[in-house]
């Protein structure tokens, strides 16, 4: 995607995401033209990553998570669980990205994370140490907080939502970092060590706000905080108290929804979905298969009340591929036939 295009991206999402608040442009205008740009990039790269993941880890799902969730205010705003997946998936992509753009040195004035600080060294004789480049978890959740957290204002049950699901999502990528290492040594002994914490692969953040989509809470409003099970929680999960009425603590990766969500077994304009008719859905039986994808065609299909369409394509694939000295493989091109199931 061309630097100026993405940049516009990125202020295009901005801009849908809230036509109402107080959020404006400049406020991404900070220093100076290469931070900005550096920034705007970073955003629009972090909104697309989040897109792909979300439809993947939601593809045997009867809501989708359709791209066109994300750009339309009556769905990212509102107040259903779907909602409050959309928030996190692109806090966390957001951050994801700016992190990783911070210790690629792709922003200005910032870099790699002073990790030394952080986690010294438990003695001189260890056998590991802190070297190489960490990637800068803290100034990638800083820069997001000025991206998403500036659109939300007020204190209403919306906000209040929206801005405890940004933190879960910021929450999942901060939880997902690692520690890398890398040894050196005679003969390749390992007799010590170079580490560093670094981003994981972001297929990992999505499958733990999958999960934490799978058991989010509902919660009420009153008196300016989040309530649930009699108790409440402010925005950021922070326990808090009032009377002498206990406080139940909402954990900080707990996703937040305040109303319930259509079935979205038929098209719903308003939740931004086209129904499942139509939708592809799985009958492979192997190993390793979500419970999700096994039970897809009864999920989709069956319980919405649509039949399964069985549908035989011919697939062309490569086979008996063999080497040949030196230095080629050379493949037999095989007619296959495959089943594809759908909602009809």
């Amino acid at each position: 995607m061309n630097y100026f295009i993405r940049s516009f991206f990125a202020l295009l999402v901005l801009c849908k995401l809230s036509t109402s608040s107080a959020w404006s442009w400049n406020n991404l205008l900070m220093t100076s033209t290469r931070i900005n740009l550096g920034m705007a990039e970073s955003v629009a790269a972090g909104a697309e990553l989040a897109m792909g993941e979300c439809q993947y880890q939601f593809r045997w799902e009867r809501w989708a998570c359709p791209r066109s969730a994300f750009t339309k205010k009556k769905v990212f705003r509102s107040l259903i669980r779907e909602s409050a997946a959309l928030h996190s998936f692109l806090s966390a992509g957001i951050t994801y990205t700016l992190t990783r753009n911070c210790s690629r040195g792709q922003l200005e004035g910032c870099g790699c994370a002073n990790i030394h600080s952080q986690h010294p060294n438990e003695s001189p004789s260890s056998t590991w140490r802190w070297g190489g480049c960490s990637d800068n978890i803290k100034m990638g959740e800083q820069y997001s907080v000025r991206v998403l957290d500036s659109l939300e204002s007020g204190q209403d049950a919306q906000a209040l939502a929206n801005l405890h699901n940004n933190f879960a999502g910021r929450l999942a990528v901060r939880h997902s970092m690692r520690q890398s290492c890398k040894c050196h040594g005679v003969s390749g002994s390992c007799a010590m060590q170079t580490c560093w914490i670094q981003l994981p692969p972001f297929r990992t953040v999505g499958q733990a706000l999958k999960r934490q989509y799978d058991t989010s809470v509902r919660v009420g409003y009153s008196n300016g905080i989040l309530q649930i099970d009699g108790g409440s929680s402010s925005a950021n999960g922070a326990k808090t108290s009032s009377g002498s009425s206990q406080i139940l603590r909402v954990s900080p990766q707990t996703l937040v929804y305040l109303e319930l969500s259509p079935d979205f077994c038929r098209a719903n304009i308003t939740a931004g979905t086209s129904g499942t008719k139509g939708r592809t859905c799985s009958r492979d039986k192997g190993k390793g298969l979500s419970t999700s994808q096994r039970r897809s065609c009864i999920h989709l299909c069956k319980n919405c009340g649509h039949k399964v369409k069985k549908r035989v394509v011919n697939v062309l694939t490569s086979c008996n591929c063999t080497f040949q000295w030196c230095c080629q493989v050379q493949c037999q091109t095989c007619n296959t036939t495959k089943s594809i199931y759908s909602c009809a």
